[in-house]
């Protein structure tokens, strides 16, 4: 219980959950935010259904959490709110289709020295079907893993850069291609292939499909064929849970503990996303 009204509902995986009875639009006091913050720890994403926000509220809601955050592609931000990330298929209000730009595994901006804590997604339009949003519990993943590879993955690191994620854009043809100057800015960090998560003690793999260039000082082929070996163990039915938006839902996410992606929808319906992104510490 949250409160009186509110019910916390464990799904299936039971890394997710459903909090019901909650009306984020209004001012929480702190009993409930520490009730919440409890069920966030339990739940490395929960689930909010039923929710009508202003992009005011979403982001006095989500300092609840932590500071806020913007993003590395500012093309992403509100206009008069940076704090809140526009995720739609219109743009920020175009009416041209644009791709789903969130269709492969990944957690938030691990391509930085200091990737986010959590994200908050709320679900402004959703389409009537499909535009679901895939989870994937990476402290079972790494509890699952075999003895040896375990060994193996002691103390060693893995090479994160947006560059990795853009070049295959650029690939697949949805992003123009950059000059070397252009995507110098774009860094190379690195990061523990399995890291520990600060306020619970749990050890989770930190690699994603999308940003993960390779693991350091390991030969090519070493690094190529453990990253799709760890990437495909990760994703496993056994450790995915799927949610089937519906209007007003706020999905509340831990990107230390889990990786997302989103699934193929019909691109003329519209899809809009308002996300809001709390900070974190340098993984490790």
């Amino acid at each position: 219980m949250v409160t009186v009204a509110a019910q916390l509902q464990t799904l299936e995986p039971a890394f997710a959950a459903r909090l019901s009875g909650l009306d984020l639009a209004r001012p929480l006091d702190g009993e409930e935010v520490a009730a919440i913050r409890d069920a966030w720890r339990g739940h490395s994403v929960l689930v909010v259904p039923g929710q009508t926000l202003s992009p005011e509220r979403q982001i006095a809601y989500s300092r609840y959490f932590g500071d806020l955050r913007g993003h590395t592609v500012s093309s992403l931000l509100h206009p008069d709110y940076p704090e809140l990330l526009v995720l739609s298929n219109r743009g920020r209000g175009g009416t041209a289709p644009i791709n789903n730009g969130g269709a492969y595994w990944h957690s938030d901006i691990t391509y930085e020295w200091e990737p986010p804590m959590g994200s908050i997604l709320h679900g402004v339009i959703v389409p009537p079907t499909g535009g679901d949003t895939l989870y994937a519990d990476m402290v079972a993943a790494y509890e699952a893993l075999d003895r040896e590879t375990k060994q193996a993955l002691e103390g060693v690191k893995a090479v994160h850069t947006y560059r990795f994620r853009y070049l295959k854009m650029v690939e697949e043809g949805v992003r123009p291609a950059r000059t070397e100057a252009q995507m110098a800015e774009w860094i190379e960090v690195e990061h523990p292939v399995v890291r520990t998560v600060p306020d619970t003690g749990e050890r989770a793999l930190y690699v994603n499909e999308g940003f993960t260039a390779r693991i350091a000082g390991w030969p090519e082929d070493e690094s190529r064929d453990m990253l799709d070996k760890l990437l495909a163990h990760t994703v496993d039915e056994r450790f995915v849970y799927r949610h089937r938006w519906q209007i007003g839902d706020v999905v509340m996410w831990d990107n230390r503990r889990t990786l997302h992606r989103a699934t193929e929808y019909d691109l003329s319906q519209e899809r809009t996303m308002h996300r809001t992104t709390i900070s974190g510490v340098r993984p490790v």
